[in-house]
C-alpha cells in the first residue's frame, strides 16, 4: 500500500481559502480534496514543463550535432526572412 503524507500549511491568505473553497464547492469536492488536486495539478505541470525542457534541449543538443558551425546553406534565419519578405517563399 502506498504511504500517503501530510502536509500543514499555515498562514494562507483568507482571499486565497475562499477561492478554494469556492473551487471546492464548483466540483463537489471537499476543501482537503480540492487543495490536494491542486497540488497534484500543478506538480504534473511542472513534471511536465521539465520533461518539455529536457526534449527542447536534446533537440539542440542533436541540432548543433548535426550542424556544427550553424544553420545549413539556405536555412539562415536572415536568408529565410528575405525570402518571405521579398515574396519568394
Amino acid at each position: 500500500m502506498e504511504t500517503v503524507a501530510n502536509i500543514h500549511i499555515r498562514d494562507v491568505p483568507p482571499e486565497t481559502v475562499e477561492a478554494l473553497r469556492a473551487a471546492a464547492r464548483r466540483h463537489r469536492r471537499s476543501l482537503n480534496a480540492e487543495i490536494v488536486q491542486a497540488l497534484v495539478d500543478s506538480a504534473e505541470k511542472q513534471l511536465q514543463a521539465a520533461d518539455w525542457l529536457a526534449q527542447v534541449e536534446e533537440g539542440r543538443r542533436r541540432w548543433q550535432e548535426a550542424h556544427p558551425d550553424g544553420f545549413p546553406p539556405g536555412l539562415e534565419p536572415e536568408t529565410i526572412i528575405r525570402r518571405h519578405r521579398d515574396g519568394g517563399y
